[in-house]
């Protein structure tokens, strides 16, 4: 219906993106919050989370603040279609504060939709905000929170992350949408069924129907739903710590020379904009932060290699549930960047037979992935808009396989013969923690203590 490159067309003809409000409807055992936003003159659209409550001991307001401003992060898998130059919020006032805090997540958190859809987005004008309706006053929060919330979402990531917290009591897993794999991690960790908290959140699909007919589409900052839904879960539940699992790799930008990441949801600067946000408007009582940010990827591999019993419980993939690979419909694809990366990373501490068990082939051995191995190692504009490591971890890696030595797979092989070969650096890349992090002092002494047994073992 339309070309891409539509975007001023399509804010002139829709100028109105509204955020009307919310339902909620209280159940014995859980929460269910229907949330409704418009593209005035186009379509409207309504998404869905289902969250399990323990009680309703809980303040109403609180509850409606935080569910009002879980919706300001559903905002832009709507919005993006037409990028509307004005959001009307008319279920809730915001402070000027509050104003810029969604401006900024809008802008930072679609900077690779702006790349890919060509789109030259000025901060200053590229939408303006107004809201409206009630301020949700409510008075200090009195209830005391006590546990761990930990959001597992099928990668090795989460499950290094409930390694780290096996000896900690009080900790629940949090689950978005009964993902299997998920719930397999969580188990074989040692959470007890009662201790998984698995909440649904759909997504209106009204807005594939405009894809389909060449509406603006592109990369939303889903993390930050999770933020939200998570502390959102977190409250009614009465859970102190909100743990995610993002590491410092996250922060790089994914074009060179711009502030472009695919991961700006799961960066550093999100996570302390969250935390501001947070407890300045909502509760201070309940803390959300990344377990691993003092950690990068090869860390994090380096101490998930550790834990066989995983290496067929864990989907790294963003495609593999979407085709059958392996037998199984919930797997790897062996076709995306996502997939090569954790391989190359993965292959650092395990041997191939044990990897090719895991994926099914060497992906090193594709010549079908060349762009994308060029991509990770950034010899080309961007890295891959994946969830992906560092070119400096990726290099490392590759180096080390090639220094090895013996027969190289097709990959390494056109590495070598195409580039000089960096010079392997000390193992710094492999001991050093991050100091930007917000972990407690009592959960970041468990984090460097896994990291030191680690190296002693390995």
């Amino acid at each position: 219906m339309f070309k891409t490159g539509k975007y001023e067309e399509f804010r002139k003809k829709y100028p109105i993106f509204y955020y009307h409000g919310f339902d909620v409807r209280k159940k014995e055992n859980e929460i269910f919050i229907t949330y409704h936003f418009e593209i005035e003159g186009l379509m409207r659209f309504n998404s869905t989370l289902e969250v399990p409550v323990a009680n309703h001991n809980y303040d109403d307001t609180l509850l409606n603040k935080i569910i009002f401003s879980a919706g300001l992060a559903e905002i832009p898998s709507y919005w993006k279609a037409t990028c509307s130059p004005k959001i009307i919020i008319s279920c809730g006032k915001l402070e000027e504060e509050e104003t810029l805090w969604v401006k900024k997540l809008l802008y930072n958190g679609l900077g690779e939709f702006f790349y890919v859809n060509k789109i030259k987005a000025n901060f200053k004008s590229f939408v303006s905000i107004e809201s409206t309706g009630p301020t949700y006053d409510f008075k200090a929060d009195p209830r005391n929170y006590d546990g761990y919330l930990v959001a597992v979402g099928g990668g090795k990531d989460s499950l290094v992350s409930l390694e780290i917290l096996k000896k900690v009591k009080n900790k629940r897993a949090f689950i978005i949408n009964n993902r299997k794999i998920c719930f397999d991690g969580a188990r074989i960790a040692g959470i007890k069924e009662n201790d998984i908290i698995n909440v649904t959140r759909l997504f209106d699909k009204n807005i594939i129907e405009l894809n389909k007919q060449g509406f603006l589409n592109g990369h939303t900052p889903l993390s930050s739903c999770i933020a939200f839904i998570s502390y959102l879960t977190a409250y009614v539940n009465g859970i102190k710590y909100v743990v995610l699992s993002n590491e410092s790799s996250a922060n790089e930008a994914s074009v060179k020379g711009t502030n472009i990441n695919h991961q700006y949801s799961k960066s550093f600067e999100f996570e302390n904009d969250f935390r501001s946000f947070t407890n300045k408007y909502l509760t201070s009582k309940i803390e959300y932060f990344s377990l691993l940010r003092p950690l990068n990827e090869l860390q994090i591999m380096s101490i998930f290699t550790k834990h066989p019993k995983y290496f067929k419980h864990f989907i790294s993939c963003n495609n593999g549930g979407k085709r059958q690979n392996i037998g199984r419909v919930d797997g790897w694809c062996l076709a995306c960047p996502k997939c090569l990366f954790i391989y190359i990373i993965m292959s650092n501490f395990v041997d191939q037979k044990t990897m090719v068990s895991i994926f099914g082939e060497n992906l090193l051995d594709k010549k079908e992935m060349l762009n994308y191995f060029l991509e990770l190692l950034g010899k080309t504009e961007r890295k891959p808009f994946e969830c992906v490591g560092t070119v400096q971890e990726v290099t490392y890696v590759v180096n080390n396989l090639i220094k090895k030595g013996g027969k190289l797979p097709y990959l390494l092989e056109y590495y070598k013969n195409n580039y000089d070969l960096s010079p392997i650096e000390d193992d710094s890349i492999l001991k050093n923690m991050n100091k930007e992090n917000n972990v407690p002092k009592k959960l970041l002494k468990l984090v460097r203590e896994t990291l030191l047994d680690d190296r002693k073992n390995s």
